[in-house]
């Protein structure tokens, strides 16, 4: 299983961009005590400046008194006053209520009440002349204001906290494209390290079978004519048919090696992708345990229709041998041509998925190792990709994507 390591450079970037978000978030939590300090102290400091206006008039204050006394306070954020009797009907008011009606408690001589971001405040005036005849019924001022203070504080910390966090954003987005580039170089270099260390596995591959090649069809043939010419039952032509298998059995690695060099190249063409599908169902050595399901596949795809039928049949022939049934299904998902092979064997350990598609790994005691390797190149080639699962109930699931040409 592949580890990813992240570039150093963008975990840096990262816990920079982390430490951003945390200070500003715990300055916003900071700027929300603040925020209700502040509405705090203008409500009282409202309360002060209002009651000491009502102080210095000579008596309950008149309609002219209270505009006036909005007016001089509107930078405060004052923006209603009204003279209350002891039921919380309006007698006189200046502005307008920006909290609608509101619960009026005559037994308090204080009442705050912060509503929908606005502070309301009933508080109850003793005045020291100009009572007579009025009744203790007029005693009661109600006063609206906004608190301009607070929310400016909060305007400020919102705007800081958006420019932080678009910091934060910014730098994370940064870190993401370095890793992504970190990420998409080292797969290329790991490509390109791939790619020589095959044309040189090549090389040596096409160099050995071409040297090997020739004597080794002169052992077979000799080996054959040998096991002919003895009687069947002895001994001895057993031993003859052992060195002719073994004959045969090296000359079919010559094969895949040099099958594994030539896979430079294909031509695509428009071709029936079912139809590829059933041919390589078809040409195992149990056809009958493999089914194929081309119901969504495509008329025609373009593709090199004798090179991907090879790899099929390397993928149905291995699925069989693991564990029939068998079943080939034949799709298009997501613009993508997709090929999936299916068995009820053992599955392929987590630690081989992607060890198996390397040339000469194998988990059988027979057989060369380069089939998958083979297979993975000519599905390259078509610039697609080639995957194995596991499959709910047990088996292995071989999965082939192929974009459109």
């Amino acid at each position: 299983m592949k580890v990813r390591r992240f570039p150093p450079l963008a975990i840096a970037i990262a816990l920079v961009a982390a430490a951003l978000v945390a200070t500003t978030w715990a300055t916003s939590r900071t700027v929300d005590g603040a925020f209700v300090s502040v509405r705090d102290g203008q409500a009282f400091a409202a309360e002060q400046a209002v009651r000491a206006d009502l102080n210095e008039l000579d008596g309950p204050p008149s309609p002219q008194d209270l505009v006036d006394i909005v007016t001089k306070r509107s930078n405060d954020g004052l923006r209603y006053l009204a003279l209350l009797d002891g039921r919380g009907r309006v007698a006189a008011e200046s502005g307008h209520p920006f909290g609608g009606p509101r619960a009026f408690n005559e037994r308090r001589a204080l009442d705050v009440q912060y509503i929908r971001g606005r502070i309301r405040i009933d508080m109850r005036m003793n005045y020291r002349r100009g009572m007579v005849g009025l009744g203790p019924r007029l005693q009661w001022i109600a006063l609206e204001l906004e608190p301009v203070e607070a929310d400016a504080l909060r305007s400020s910390s919102r705007r800081t906290l958006a420019i932080a966090a678009i910091g934060a954003l910014t730098l994370l987005g940064v870190a993401i494209a370095v890793t992504r580039r970190e990420l998409r170089r080292s797969a290329d270099e790991a490509g390109r390290e791939r790619e020589k260390r095959l044309a040189s596995l090549g090389e040596m591959s096409a160099v050995l079978a071409h040297e090997i090649r020739n004597p080794l069809a002169s052992l077979k043939g000799n080996a054959q004519l040998l096991a002919a010419m003895l009687p069947q039952g002895e001994k001895v032509r057993a031993k003859a048919d052992r060195v002719v298998d073994e004959a045969v059995r090296l000359e079919k690695l010559m094969q895949d090696l040099l099958a594994f060099v030539r896979t430079g190249q294909i031509a695509r063409a428009p071709t029936s992708p079912a139809q590829i599908a059933r041919e390589a169902a078809g040409a195992v050595a149990q056809p009958d345990a493999v089914t194929v399901d081309d119901r969504a596949a495509p008329p025609m795809w373009s593709l090199d229709a004798g090179r991907l039928r090879e790899v099929l049949v390397n993928l149905v022939d291995n699925a069989v041998a693991a564990g029939p049934p068998v079943w080939v299904r034949v799709a298009v998902e997501q613009g993508r041509l997709v090929f999936e092979v299916i068995d009820r064997g053992p599955g392929v350990p987590a630690a081989d998925r992607d060890k198996i598609f390397e040339p000469f790994f194998t988990g059988k005691t027979r057989g060369t190792g380069l089939g998958l390797a083979i297979a993975k190149r000519l599905v390259e080639l078509h610039h697609g990709t080639i995957a194995v699962g596991d499959v709910q109930g047990g088996g292995a699931r071989f999965r082939i994507e192929i974009p459109e040409a």
